[in-house]
C-alpha cells in the first residue's frame, strides 16, 4: 500500500511525524481527506478532528485552527493545539464547556467576550466530541 509523510506541528512541539496511508482534517469549509500522490493543496483549518491512518489503522485527534500544506508527496499540519482523543480529561473539557457556556450567557452579542466565549465552547465541544469517538 502507498504511503505519504505526515508532520503535524503546534507551536509547542512536534506532535506527529510518520508515513501513513491516508488523513481526514477538518478545514474551514469542511473535511477534507488526503490520500498518497495528492495534489498540491493549501487550506485553513477549522475546529475538528484529524484521522491517521497508520496501516489500516485510525487514530483520533482533536485538532484547533492552523492550516495543512500538501505538497512534494508530503503533508504538513500546522495547528495552534492538536490532542490525541484517547488523551483528552473528559471530566475537565466538561468543565471548560460548562466555563465557555457561562461565560457566552453572560457576554453581549457582539461583543469581544462574546466571540471569544463561542470559540471556547467550540474548542470544549470538540474536544469532548473527539474524546467519546
Amino acid at each position: 500500500m502507498a504511503t505519504f509523510r505526515l508532520r503535524v506541528l503546534t507551536a509547542e512541539k512536534k506532535f506527529f511525524e510518520g508515513d501513513i496511508d491516508r488523513c481526514i482534517v477538518r478545514t474551514v469549509t469542511g473535511d477534507v481527506g488526503i490520500l498518497p500522490n495528492h495534489v498540491a493543496y493549501l487550506a485553513p483549518l477549522g475546529v475538528g478532528g484529524l484521522t491517521i491512518y497508520q496501516n489500516g489503522k485510525p487514530r483520533l485527534a482533536a485538532v484547533t485552527n492552523g492550516f495543512i500544506e500538501v505538497s512534494g508527496g508530503q503533508a504538513t499540519i500546522i495547528a495552534h493545539t492538536c490532542e490525541w482523543a484517547d488523551e483528552i480529561d473528559l471530566n475537565r473539557a466538561e468543565q471548560a464547556k460548562k466555563r465557555a457556556e457561562a461565560q457566552v450567557q453572560s457576554s453581549k452579542a457582539g461583543d469581544t467576550e462574546f466571540a471569544h466565549a463561542q470559540i471556547k465552547l467550540k474548542k470544549a465541544m470538540n474536544r469532548i466530541r473527539s474524546a467519546q469517538k
